[in-house]
């Protein structure tokens, strides 16, 4: 993916990946971001994280009359696929299947806020029987009908459904009912509180073992306790910002290392999950 051109072509060059035929998505991932010097595991996590995001917010892509081009829509938590028939007729629901069950097998966060309807009838449960609710319907204007909402979105789901088998995700998924929160989590679930950030992090000592300059005690716990209340303070959405900054994607790691340095602005070693803070 090059960062040199537009977002446009970027999603394209994401859709273009995701759209080939008999690749194998169990395999090793290895990224590159032409226009950057980044290298290693952080890249392939910025690049799972920018396909999820794409995912949930649409794609820069003019496929009708909007310049952004949504897969999924509707409320957090209800989130349904598109009705469009150009998007169905294009494959790219089953460019998302495969998008999905990539991301996950390499460790990569999941589809926040799926419609548990659409789950019911995606794991071959009962269109008869799924449990729609008002907010499963996007559209305002016929949420009088809301029962049309699943029978809408057969072929969607169908399509779903075969880029989930094509990345070997479908079976672990049919075996194993419980891994399916964690690849279609809640926006609960899937929120990021600050108590989960602190506990992970290694804070930094009187001397930065990552440097050969030796930082004064009330100079570290001054600038660690910045960061300290920026995470205390601000949304889960602003954190998820964060852990991207400092690891290439918002899944949470075991352990994030802070270290200082004299540079002017903070910087990030993704590969090792190390946020350096500026002691200025």
């Amino acid at each position: 993916m090059d960062l040199r051109e537009s977002p446009e072509d970027q999603d394209r060059t994401i859709v273009a990946f995701y759209k080939a035929h008999q690749k194998n998505w169990a395999g090793p991932l290895n990224c590159r971001l032409e226009g950057d010097t980044a290298i290693g595991e952080g890249v392939t996590r910025f690049f799972f994280s920018i396909c999820m995001q794409k995912l949930r917010s649409g794609f820069s892509l003019n496929c009708g009359n909007a310049n952004i081009t949504r897969l999924f829509e509707g409320e957090p938590d209800y989130l349904v696929p598109s009705s469009s028939s150009l998007l169905v007729d294009s494959d790219l629901f089953q460019m998302a299947g495969r998008m999905l069950g990539h991301c996950f097998l390499h460790g990569g966060p999941g589809f926040v806020g799926m419609s548990q309807a659409i789950l019911h009838v995606l794991l071959g449960g009962s269109p008869d029987v799924a449990t729609v609710t008002i907010k499963d319907c996007p559209d305002i204007d016929i949420r009088e009908t809301i029962t049309l909402v699943i029978g809408r979105t057969t072929r969607q789901v169908k399509q779903l459904r075969k880029g989930l088998k094509e990345t070997h995700l479908w079976h672990l998924m049919t075996e194993r009912p419980d891994v399916v929160p964690l690849i279609f989590p809640r926006e609960k679930d899937a929120s990021l509180t600050s108590e989960a950030i602190l506990h992970a992090i290694t804070w930094p000592g009187a001397t930065d073992d990552d440097s050969e300059d030796e930082w004064p005690v009330e100079t570290t716990s001054r600038t660690t306790g910045y960061l300290r209340e920026f995470i205390e303070n601000v949304s889960s959405n602003d954190r998820k910002e964060l852990l991207r900054f400092w690891t290439g994607w918002e899944v949470l790691p075991r352990e994030l290392i802070v270290a200082m340095t004299s540079s002017k602005y903070p910087t990030a070693a993704t590969c090792i999950e190390t946020l350096r803070l500026p002691t200025h």
